[in-house]
Parts: structure tokens; C-alpha cells; sequence
């Protein structure tokens, strides 16, 4: 008997939102980023620690990135011959031991472990990223930036969780003898342990038969736009936000408390506004809402650099950074996988991790030095700059 897919869209549609899958995947995205927020928030602060220098405070980050790259180029392959559920339960088993290595590394002193095991960490950061990606291969195309927006806006429930906890997983390993810092590198390898299990008992068997992959690829026009969202907004939001704690100890004298609520502050605006975002991108296109965030990009970072002096104007500017920085992951992605089949949806993906990693590697490389030499001021006027690439580009688009 035939079905009227009109009438049947919108409550099929919700039904698909509500799935085993999807609820899967927001669970992962809660457990995996308090991890990689917990781990990303003190990588920059150990750096410090270890040599003492502003300009080293940033290669935790770097290391981080790259790694996430390498990460995410591998899994488009991995998830093309075994499927999305072992791509992504892998990536959150890698940073288990990338985990483990750093808090080794504040036993040591050693900034080569800081960053060999930062580097392993980049796994886990991929891996909550491309859950999105997941998300919407379970959804047909109109729903496609709900339901990544639904898991991205799940992933803020850990990820505003995870530094506000820093202090007190401190005080834990002190109170065990360990140096403060080792503490959140342990909690986060329970953390990520916890994620690779839920997506490797959660998720269906999904490994693609010979017709689950077209042959068909080609990264298409479309692709070029999105992948420019997706690097300049990572740029300008992993330049600014790495070098805040560091600026904030130096400056302010701020402890892991005052720290933690600032950064906690900014990562719920990275995840929290998602399913506005998802809304928003459906209902005016991708390339509107990308140019809006662009703007509020552009002045967050104005706001950052005016503040600078005051933490509490910071965290304001902290928090417009994350909310122009989800608008623009969820607008970039959508740009970047629409109208594609699944291989070519696998190359765009891979290719959209890798650009964000390489921006935000040298975010990560120059912040350090341009603080060293200007102060934080000098890394959100930067920042500023190149955030008007992204309206600027959409706006000369023919």
C-alpha cells in the first residue's frame, strides 16, 4: 500500500530525532564532552606550569588539533570500511590512553609527553565532533541540521560541566599526593573509557555493504563555502579562547575556580544555543546565518580585546565567541554535506575536520607568540580580522 510521505514528514521526522541512534549519540556527546573539556581546559595551564613561558602555553592546543585532524582523515576511511560505530568507539578508546599519558606527564615534568599524549587526546576531540556527522546520516536532508544541532546541544551538558570541575578534581589528586594538574587528565580517561563504550554497545552494526557507498564523489562547489566556515570560525575561536586562562592566571591572579567558570562560560555558548542554531539554519539557509556569524564573531573578539583587562568582561565576550562559533559549525556543516551522497558526505566530513584542525593548529601556534609580543588585546584583535573573512567571502559568492 502506498504512503503519503507529505502528511507522514513532520511526525516521521520527529520520530527519527527520538531514535536508539540519536539518543546514543547525544548520551556520547554528554560523557565525551565533559572529557574533552575537562582535558582541553588544563592542557594549556600544564604547558605553563612545566616551562614557565606564555609562548609554550598554546602547543598543547596545537598538539591537540593536529591530532584531531589526523584523526578525523583516518575515520572517514575507517567509517567507509567498518562503519561509524567502530570509527567512533576507537577514537574515544585512543584518548584513553592519550589521557593517561598526560597526566603522566605532570608526574614528570616533561613537555614532550604533554604533547605526545595532547596529540592522542585529538582523537577524542574528533570523535565527539564527528558524532554530529553520525547524527545526520540518520535523518533525511531537511532534518540534517536538527539532528546535528540535538547532538551538539547535548555535548553542552559535559562540556560546561567539565571545568567548573577542575578545582576539585585537583584537590582530589592533591589529596592523593599527585601534582594538581595530573587530576582532570584522570578523570577524563574514565570519561572517554565511558563514551567508547556507550557508542560500541549503543550504536547498530552499521559497516556499509558494497551498495551502501556509491561510486559516485566529487567534493563539489558547495563544499568549497562550507569548509571556509568551518576553518576561520575554529581560527578565531581556538586563537582567543586558548590563551583566556593563561590571561586570566597572569593578569588577574585568577585561581581554577574563577578559571573554570569563565571557560565553563564559553563552552556552554559553543553547545548550549544548538538546537536555535539547527532551527535557525533550516529555516534561512546555511550562507545567511553563516554571514550573521561572521558578525558576532567579529565583535565578540572586539569585546575580548576591550575587556581584556576586566575577567568578567571577558567571560561576556567569552560566551558571544562560543555562540557565533555553534551558528557557524552548525551552518558550515550543513554547507558543507548538502546535497552529497555517502562517499562524497565521507570525504566532505573528513575534509571539513581536517581544515578545522589545520586553522586551529596555527591559532594554536601563533596565540602564544602574539601574546608574548601584544598581550591578549593583540590575539582578539586578530581574531577580529580574520572573522570578517567569513562574511566577506559569502557576501562576494556569485
Amino acid at each position: 500500500m502506498a504512503v503519503n510521505t507529505t502528511s507522514a514528514a513532520v511526525p516521521s521526522g520527529r520520530s527519527m530525532l527520538q531514535s536508539a541512534g540519536m539518543r546514543t549519540l547525544r548520551a556520547a556527546g554528554v560523557v565525551g564532552g565533559f572529557a574533552q573539556s575537562l582535558t582541553g581546559a588544563t592542557g594549556s595551564l600544564l604547558a605553563f606550569e612545566v616551562t614557565g613561558s606564555q609562548a609554550a602555553a598554546g602547543l598543547p592546543m596545537t598538539a591537540t588539533v593536529a591530532g584531531a585532524g589526523a584523526a578525523a582523515a583516518l575515520s572517514s576511511r575507517l567509517v567507509a570500511s567498518y562503519g561509524r560505530r567502530r570509527a567512533l568507539s576507537s577514537g574515544a578508546g585512543v584518548a584513553v590512553f592519550g589521557s593517561v599519558l598526560v597526566g603522566l606527564a605532570a608526574l614528570t615534568s616533561s613537555l614532550a609527553l604533554v604533547l605526545a599524549g595532547c596529540a592522542l587526546l585529538g582523537a577524542g576531540t574528533a570523535m565527539v565532533m564527528l558524532c554530529r556527522y553520525a547524527a545526520a546520516e540518520l535523518v533525511p536532508e531537511a532534518l540534517r541540521p536538527r539532528a546535528m544541532a540535538s547532538v551538539l546541544g547535548a555535548t553542552t551538558i559535559g562540556a560546561v560541566a567539565g571545568p567548573n570541575l577542575l578545582a576539585p578534581m585537583g584537590a582530589a589528586a592533591a589529596g592523593l599526593g599527585l601534582p594538581e594538574l595530573s587530576g582532570p587528565f584522570g578523570f577524563g580517561a574514565l570519561a572517554f573509557g565511558c563514551t567508547a563504550a556507550l557508542l560500541f554497545a549503543g550504536l547498530g552494526d552499521d559497516r556499509p555493504g558494497p551498495e551502501a557507498v556509491p561510486a559516485s564523489g566529487g567534493e563539489g562547489a558547495s563544499a568549497l563555502p562550507g569548509l571556509l566556515v568551518l576553518s576561520v570560525s575554529n581560527l578565531v575561536m581556538i586563537g582567543v579562547m586558548t590563551m583566556a586562562p593563561v590571561h586570566m592566571e597572569h593578569r588577574h591572579g585568577g585561581g581554577l575556580a574563577v578559571i573554570g567558570l569563565v571557560i565553563s562560560i564559553h563552552v556552554a555558548g559553543m553547545f548550549a544555543p544548538s538546537t536555535l542554531s539547527g532551527r535557525l539554519v533550516q529555516r534561512f539557509g546555511p550562507s545567511p546565518m553563516a554571514m550573521v556569524a561572521g558578525v558576532s564573531m567579529c565583535a565578540a573578539c572586539a569585546l575580548a580585546a576591550a575587556g581584556a583587562a576586566s575577567p568578567w568582561t571577558l567571560g561576556v565576550a567569552m560566551a558571544a565567541l562560543g555562540v557565533s562559533w555553534n551558528l557557524a559549525l552548525v551552518a558550515g556543516s550543513a554547507m558543507l554535506t548538502a546535497a552529497a551522497p555517502r562517499r562524497a558526505r565521507l570525504k566532505r566530513e573528513g575534509l571539513g575536520e581536517v581544515g578545522m584542525s589545520i586553522a586551529a593548529a596555527t591559532a594554536g601556534l601563533a596565540c602564544g607568540p602574539l601574546a608574548a609580543q601584544g598581550g591578549y588585546a593583540l590575539v582578539a584583535i586578530v581574531g577580529a580580522a580574520a572573522a570578517v573573512l567569513i562574511p566577506a567571502t559569502i557576501a562576494l559568492r556569485p
